[in-house]
């Protein structure tokens, strides 16, 4: 029997990775000096390599803001979606329960099958103005597999009513289900039950006895039921009626549904299902000799069956820390051995002949600003690998992290030539030494003079925190003048984030800032507050500290209007990520309310 694994399962792994993404930074929006990466394990780092390699949340994101532009065209017309598949350029299908005809040109009507079709050539860009307002229509989306085409299927489980599966994996694609749904992008509050399997994980509500659990899940969708009489509640959510948020209760159960209970759940009222072997269920996922057709749709699906081992170390990931809050002391610990101790007082720096950046656009230099040029891309990437691996830096190691498969010995080795070559051509390495050493093992170490921008900050962070508050700001201000931006901006290495060194990167930096400009505000110089809070959020753009920095140094000026526009900036922040719960915190919001009911300073309103 043919099925697609975790390398296959697009919602699986591209919600993972949103769930872990969100989490991260939430944890650095909300970090402060002292504050450290939560180190993950060998089994972590790799099970987040893999679902990164998957690479689906493009194609999540272009089917959540698709869906949400045409659904009022559709629901408008009586009609509702079953399933879309999205093809790998972005071309989306929508097989729709009732007929329509799309008012939209972009799209096209397939006579063929009445499946409304919009080419991957329409970017997304066109559509995100009418998704911008609008609600996810198809909040029980779930990802059952491949269509012989290659393109992802994506059903809705509430639109179906009842999803039976007849196939020898059935309890496997349940269980992969049930991940699936977990850590949808496009589930938000819908109740998730089970029955009849041996699911025990955080999130959904097991009930012994199947019976129980469908009268269970009846009941708290009854509300729906007597509302959608003469609609859908794809109808609801599409056309504004939002009274309520009409959130779906999904039951997975391992055990066929009676028939007796098939009347009472229709499609599109709330409730989803999808059960093993339900005998007269709407639909069917049938396995047909070695394959599986989605029915009565006739469409071909290899579905997804994730190996339970791969759950557990998702759900291992999902539940691992991503920062954590440590002692000064222990926080000041450095991250690498720097060639020369820095001097505080005259702000000079360790000594180094070329500059590795990774606090923004990635590029090598040599003292006066002159970009390495390297002939091959992987060979800036080694470079940035070997200087994030200065403890074990290995050939088995970083052929592992640059390249997703196997690679052969003499690619790898022009890499690394390349890499030598294009270090030495910019400046020449110190007599018989090399920028990458050649070595009769293993071992494959980037030469000490050659540094990054945040080992240089690192070193000027710590050197900072035994002076004065004027002492401090002129030995961090070089530093922080090195961040443009985000770490690693840019790249799709996957190893940055699995490995912990953006987040690392990312609290570096911020806190810098935050330490930088905590001594400018208590020297009342509020010039400096902005300008190191503001090289703070262009790594972290809704950093809590950074804002509530800014937000008192508008107080300290009684500049209230100011304050408004800090906490404008934060919501901004927090509303341009992609699934945001866009929640503020806590302690911004009471810190707003305080500045701004408090009088502002009589000198300041003279």
């Amino acid at each position: 029997m043919v099925v697609l694994g975790l390398t296959g399962a697009a919602m699986l792994a591209g919600g993972t990775v949103r769930v872990i993404d969100a989490r991260r930074r939430s944890g650095w929006r909300g970090a402060s000096v002292g504050t450290r990466v939560a180190a993950p394990s060998f089994e972590q780092v790799r099970t987040e390599l893999c679902v990164r390699a998957v690479g689906a949340e493009e194609q999540l994101v272009r089917l959540d803001v698709v869906l949400r532009a045409v659904a009022r065209d559709i629901a408008a017309q009586g009609a509702s979606v079953l399933v879309a598949t999205i093809g790998d350029y972005g071309d989306v299908r929508l097989f729709l329960r009732g007929t329509a005809m799309p008012s939209d040109l972009r799209w096209r009507l397939q006579l063929e099958t009445g499946a409304w079709l919009l080419p991957g050539s329409v970017p997304l860009d066109e559509l995100v103005d009418a998704a911008r307002t609008a609600t996810m229509p198809c909040p029980a989306l779930l990802h059952l597999g491949a269509a012989d085409d290659g393109s992802a299927v994506y059903a809705d489980l509430e639109a179906m009513g009842v999803l039976g599966l007849e196939s020898p994996v059935a309890a496997s694609i349940l269980r992969t289900a049930a991940g699936s749904l977990l850590v949808s992008p496009f589930r938000e509050t819908s109740t998730l039950l089970a029955t009849g399997t041996t699911l025990s994980v955080a999130g959904i509500d097991c009930i012994d006895d199947p019976s129980d659990a469908l009268a269970t899940a009846v009941a708290a969708s009854a509300g729906m039921v007597m509302s959608t009489v003469d609609t859908s509640t794809f109808a609801l959510r599409s056309l504004g009626k939002m009274e309520d948020s009409w959130d779906p209760v999904l039951l997975l159960s391992g055990v066929p549904v009676g028939d007796e209970t098939l009347s009472v759940i229709g499609g599109g009222r709330g409730l989803g299902v999808m059960a093993a072997g339900s005998d007269g269920a709407p639909y069917t996922l049938r396995a047909v000799g070695d394959a599986h057709v989605l029915e009565p749709l006739g469409l071909r699906v290899t579905p997804v069956s994730v190996a339970d081992d791969q759950l557990d170390a998702i759900a291992d990931l999902l539940e691992a820390p991503s920062v954590s809050n440590v002692d000064v002391d222990e926080a000041d610990a450095p991250s690498v051995v720097l060639p020369v101790a820095a001097d505080p007082l005259n702000s000079s720096e360790p000594g180094w002949d070329l500059m590795v950046k990774v606090l923004g656009q990635l590029e090598v230099v040599d003292r006066s600003g002159r970009a390495v040029q390297f002939e091959r891309s992987k060979s800036l990437e080694l470079v940035v690998w070997l200087s994030q691996h200065r403890e074990r830096p290995t050939r088995a190691a970083a052929r592992a992290a640059l390249w997703d498969l196997s690679v052969r010995d003499a690619t790898f080795a022009n890499v690394v030539s390349d890499a030598r070559r294009a270090m030495g051509r910019t400046v020449a390495p110190p007599v018989g030494e090399e920028w990458i050493a050649r070595t009769l093992t293993e071992a494959l170490p980037l030469h000490p003079r050659v540094v990054t921008d945040a080992e240089l900050l690192h070193a000027r962070a710590k050197a900072s925190r035994s002076l004065s508050p004027q002492e401090a700001v002129e030995v961090l201000r070089p530093g922080l003048e090195a961040v443009s931006g985000m770490p690693f901006a840019d790249t799709t290495y996957l190893w940055t984030d699995a490995e912990g060194h953006t987040s690392a990167l990312v609290l570096l930096a911020t806190g810098a800032a935050i330490e930088m400009a905590s001594h400018s505000l208590e020297l009342g110089d509020v010039d400096d507050v902005f300008w190191a809070t503001g090289q703070g959020l262009r790594v972290l753009p809704g950093h809590e500290e950074l804002i509530a920095l800014r937000m008192r140094a508008h107080a300290s000026r009684g500049d209230l209007s100011g304050v408004r526009q800090e906490w404008e900036s934060y919501e901004r922040a927090l509303a341009s990520e992609p699934w945001s719960s866009n929640e503020p915190a806590p302690k911004l919001a009471a810190l707003r309310r305080e500045l701004l009911s408090t009088p502002a300073p009589t000198s300041a309103r003279s």
